[in-house]
């Protein structure tokens, strides 16, 4: 997990080849400007998708993927991602097809994702996006970076 303001972006240059392009669009590009779905930064290998949601104060299941790392950055309102070492229980086994799997975690930590920061999330690494900071849930545009470990 990394956790920043998008402002220090350069900190993390040379992970890999993947993420310094992923990280060199999320500094050049005014994320709020684009439209909601997908758009390709680099065919599969790295593409952004932009969305809705709203947040949950009740969310349990956390997600893992295997082939790509998650940048979660928030364009409007605020979330919490809570992050974990293990799982518990699988409750959704790994699928190849959508690179993803769920479980149960206990929360070992917890960022407060606003506009101007970004979180990544890495390859198996467990995390649970979109939970409420607060009692109340919120409506929030955010955009999810995907990159190729």
């Amino acid at each position: 997990m990394i956790f920043d303001k998008i402002e220090n972006w350069e900190r993390y240059l040379g992970i890999s080849g993947n993420l310094d392009k992923a990280f060199k669009y999320m500094a050049e590009t005014d994320l709020s400007l684009l439209e909601d779905g997908r758009h390709e930064i680099d065919g599969d290998n790295v593409f952004i998708n932009v969305m809705q949601a709203d947040t949950n104060p009740d969310k349990k299941e956390y997600e893992f993927h295997e082939k790509y790392y998650d940048i979660q950055i928030d364009l409007a309102g605020c979330e919490d991602i809570w992050f974990s070492t293990a799982y518990e229980e699988i409750t959704r086994p790994y699928k190849e097809d959508g690179d993803i799997g769920m479980g149960i975690c206990k929360g070992e930590t917890v960022c407060h994702l606003s506009p101007g920061r970004f979180v990544v999330c890495e390859p198996k690494e467990p995390h649970l996006p979109g939970v409420a900071p607060g009692a109340e849930g919120e409506h929030i545009r955010k955009a999810v970076i995907k990159v190729r470990k």
